[in-house]
């Protein structure tokens, strides 16, 4: 049974139209497989980079690579640390000079004595693993994978997963569901020749804690009560997680045939209307440098989540 059979309808002419480049772009890459050096895959991928949102946010940048703000980490949601989350979460060209710059810039302010204001982070033994997972991410999608002032980050990761279960003290020191998902999104994003085995375990412990859980209740370790984004359907997120984006997590793992992601699967399945689309909200609109539309954004996941689950004949 193949992805498509699932929808109950084609949402795809609505993905790809030309009026939101961004997400055709992602669409033709993603969806149809489309290579690099397809011209419509690369008229898409320029008119992206010149129009909002990525053109709003690239704007903004400083001359050294970083974006206005006292430090990477702040104001929250508008200085370059979130730059840097947001542009790749709209599929910019991580090629253009601009992207590569800006994560330079922030493996330079990371390396200094005051580690770009993120003491908080980095003065503790463990924990925020969501930080730090965003941050090797993007960086690793720049071209940095394999940037010896990376490692500390990765070692980072592997070891808040190894010797404390991805627990934090911002979910009571208890092993937190949106620090693994987006520790598993870092450590995927990193190239093969950068997957020491190391990583590869790493990798595989967080797929198996969060598969270990009945995913659509959100039931994971905390000292409050699950989230109410948790049964949402949002975009953009920054350190949060819902249960979309752990399948987009477990999906960039290469673990997304796992049986125990069906009953995830299955309640996303339900979510979808009679167009085939999935109807998005995004909870930070008013701090976001430019409006998107987030059902699009939703649905384009979605199907790539599915794609990649229910794979078609030859895929």
């Amino acid at each position: 049974m193949g992805w498509r059979s699932l929808l109950r309808d084609d949402p795809l002419p609505w993905l790809l139209e030309r009026r939101d480049p961004a997400v055709r772009a992602m669409a033709l890459r993603s969806l149809l497989d489309r290579s690099s050096r397809d011209p419509e895959l690369r008229e898409a991928q320029q008119r992206a980079m010149s129009v909002p949102p990525i053109s709003t946010i690239i704007g903004r940048q400083r001359t050294d690579g970083g974006w206005p703000g006292p430090t990477l980490h702040g104001p929250k949601y508008e200085s370059t640390h979130w730059a840097n989350l947001l542009l790749v979460e709209y599929g910019v060209d991580p090629a253009d000079p601009r992207i590569r710059r800006a994560a330079r810039h922030v493996l330079d302010q990371l390396g200094s004595p005051e580690t770009g204001g993120m003491d908080w982070v980095f003065g503790r033994d463990h924990g925020v693993s969501c930080f730090v997972g965003n941050a090797v991410r993007y960086i690793a999608l720049a071209g940095y994978g394999a940037d010896a002032r990376l490692e500390p980050l990765v070692q980072r990761l592997v070891r808040d997963s190894k010797k404390f279960d991805a627990s934090c003290f911002l979910n009571g020191e208890m092993p937190c569901a949106w620090g693994y998902a987006r520790l598993i999104w870092g450590l995927a994003a990193l190239p093969e020749g950068a997957r020491t085995r190391e990583v590869q375990r790493t990798l595989r412990r967080g797929v198996e804690f969060l598969l270990s859980y009945r995913m659509e209740r959100g039931a994971y370790p905390t000292d409050s009560t699950p989230s109410h984004l948790w049964r949402q359907l949002s975009f953009p997120l920054f350190y949060q997680a819902d249960m979309l984006f752990v399948l987009r997590a477990i999906d960039a793992a290469g673990e997304i045939d796992d049986e125990r992601a069906l009953p995830a699967i299955a309640w996303l399945l339900s979510r979808q209307d009679p167009r085939g689309r999935w109807a998005g909200r995004s909870p930070y609109a008013d701090r976001m440098p430019s409006r998107v539309d987030a059902s699009k954004w939703v649905t384009l996941q979605v199907c790539t989540v599915l794609k990649h689950a229910f794979p078609e004949n030859g895929d």
